[in-house]
């Protein structure tokens, strides 16, 4: 099966976990060893609800985050504001203040209160 790329954008490991299940579903010859050592990892890892991760970057974003770090937050899902801190250090070029700070918290609790509720439903 011939692949080509069509568009990029960054998503958080709860997303890929849910790409990742559908192509090992579609894959005819079986799973590689990349994509298995791939899916075990976010099996452990992506445990959030792909829909509310999603909606947690968009809100990020809002804050004026770029999408790679707010995919990062959402992924990692920080429990601390530090964690955030190291996080948004990662973007050079901007330096958030503490009130954006305490959003992002917000916002990642919410995330995380969300997919609690997917378990409990599921």
């Amino acid at each position: 099966m011939e692949r080509r790329i069509v568009s990029k954008r960054f998503v958080t490991w709860s997303e890929a976990k849910e790409i990742m299940h559908e192509r090992i579903q579609d894959e005819e010859s079986g799973v590689r060893p990349e994509q298995e050592r791939t899916w075990e990892y976010l099996k452990e890892f992506g445990v959030h609800d792909p829909q509310a991760s999603r909606e947690a970057v968009e809100r990020i974003m809002e804050l004026g985050v770029k999408e790679e770090v707010a995919v990062n937050i959402v992924s990692f899902c920080p429990r601390q504001p530090g964690e955030v801190r190291l996080i948004l250090d990662m973007d050079k070029e901007n330096r958030y203040g503490e009130d954006v700070v305490s959003k992002i918290m917000e916002i990642v609790e919410e995330c995380r209160g969300k997919s609690r509720q997917e378990e409990g439903e599921a």
